[in-house]
């Protein structure tokens, strides 16, 4: 029952389809792009960085856009099955539409890599929040990368219209049937118009997503990547097993791995929330690589501090107030490993070596995840918190404000002085074994060298023991 539910709140959906081959077709339209007064409305992007992150003092500036165009919807050719080679037609075209793109970028042109991270913002809670940027944006700003954020459903367009509508009175997303074909547009969008990266043309656009949007990004890769051909690899962060409908009215697949003749590289990256919920489909293969990172949860203290502040400013959610839960929030560095995987990615999309291979979580029949005597997660990806703990690692919380959000959210739970004082009599050996554990966590690709130099300043500054 619990893994049950587990799944309905990682997708906040309704979600068996219908395998066919999928046949190359034409690419995106090319929409316009208009750009939004930075006065307009109130003043500021909902869901965006301004008065959150100090991105001046980064060397990047935020902007947003107006998107608009018509887009095609897709129904599904014969039956669709778990090995992801589905077949589309398109089943409408012509439908109007205008969205919002949200463009963080580096001021001096000259910084930029050419790689744009192009975002699928998630909406389970009814507005925008840009789950891997909240993330990963310290690296993007370290590489020098673009990241575009799309507001690509319903249910988010319809919020920005309430909040603002001085802002975003134009914006019109009829359904979540179009939702694939704006992301495509938006793929096409950054393509076309170098305006929107400071005058330079993007070399590599990676699409990525988080929960039901990488449920959302599981039936893009399968069935319209390979006919609109929009992405030069993608990122599905947090998915549960099943897959997201195709069209309004439907329901999605129920199992769907990636299948694997498509092309371009994904990568799927998953907290313990999440294997749970997707351990059939695990996979990995020339094309798809899978990352399970023990002691991390759906979301976590560090992407709900970003995402606090932003509702503090926009007050989309419980009128502004911060999202609490009974237990403190997991607070694992998830982070680093999704910037690695972030690095890899934009290498793999280039033509290079594909992301190093990691043990996945140890469960049990796929069902339970084994712990040590510590309650920490066995296998997986392991960064040098977990590996060095001074607190257990729960993949989910419990009670709250925000109904739904604490199950994802996790749990920190500190030793107690005595097993601390056992793992680290002084504060010398302390240091020394986390540093030992940052460096192994290198060694293996899961850990940058400027979050490996991070994560050891933080155990140098620590009380410990």
């Amino acid at each position: 029952m619990r893994r049950a539910l587990l799944v309905l709140l990682i997708v906040l959906l309704p979600s068996v389809l219908l395998t066919g081959t999928a046949q190359a077709g034409p690419s995106a339209a090319t929409p316009t792009v208009t750009a939004v007064p930075a006065n307009a409305g109130r003043g500021w992007p909902v869901s965006g960085a301004q008065g959150v992150l100090d991105l001046a003092a980064r060397g990047y500036v935020e902007e947003e856009y107006l998107l608009s165009g018509q887009a095609d919807t897709f129904d599904q050719v014969g039956l669709w099955t778990e090995d992801g080679r589905w077949a589309t037609r398109v089943a409408t075209t012509g439908n109007p539409y205008t969205t919002r793109l949200v463009v963080v970028r580096p001021r001096d042109a000259a910084r930029f890599t050419g790689t744009v991270v192009v975002e699928w913002l998630n909406v389970s809670f009814g507005v925008d929040i840009p789950v891997d940027f909240s993330q990963s944006y310290e690296h993007f700003v370290r590489e020098g990368h673009a990241y575009v954020g799309v507001t690509t459903q319903k249910a988010g367009a319809d919020k920005l219209k309430s909040l603002d509508p001085g802002r975003y009175g134009a914006v019109n997303l009829s359904g979540d049937a179009l939702s694939y074909d704006v992301f495509s547009q938006a793929a096409q969008a950054v393509r076309a118009n170098p305006q929107l990266l400071g005058g330079r043309a993007a070399t590599v656009v990676l699409g990525t997503g988080h929960s039901q949007s990488a449920l959302r990004l599981t039936t893009y890769a399968n069935a319209i990547q390979p006919v609109r051909r929009g992405y030069d690899g993608l990122m599905i962060h947090g998915r549960a097993a099943l897959a997201a409908p195709i069209g309004d009215g439907v329901v999605g697949p129920l199992s769907a791995r990636i299948r694997t003749d498509l092309g371009i590289p994904v990568f799927i990256l998953q907290s313990e929330t999440d294997v749970i919920a997707s351990a059939s489909v695990r996979q990995d293969t020339a094309r798809v690589r899978t990352w399970e990172v023990a002691g991390t949860a759906h979301a976590d203290q560090y992407g709900l501090n970003l995402y606090n502040a932003a509702n503090a400013r926009d007050r989309s959610i419980n009128d502004g107030a911060p999202t609490t839960c009974d237990k403190p929030v997991n607070s694992m560095t998830f982070r680093y490993a999704e910037n690695a995987a972030f690095r890899y990615l934009d290498r793999w999309a280039r033509g290079g070596a594909a992301p190093p291979t990691a043990t996945p979580i140890a469960m049990l029949l796929n069902l339970v995840i084994l712990r040590d005597g510590d309650q920490n997660a066995l296998g997986g990806v392991r960064l040098p918190d977990l590996d060095v703990p001074v607190a257990s690692y729960s993949p989910n919380n419990s009670g709250g404000n925000v109904p739904g959000a604490c199950l994802l959210l996790g749990t920190t739970t500190p030793l107690t002085p005595a097993r601390i004082r056992q793992l680290y009599p002084d504060h010398t050996t302390y240091v020394a074994k986390f540093t030992a554990a940052a460096d192994r966590a290198l060694r293996a690709g899961y850990l940058l060298q400027p979050d490996r130099d991070e994560a050891v300043a933080r155990a140098q500054a620590a009380p410990v023991p």
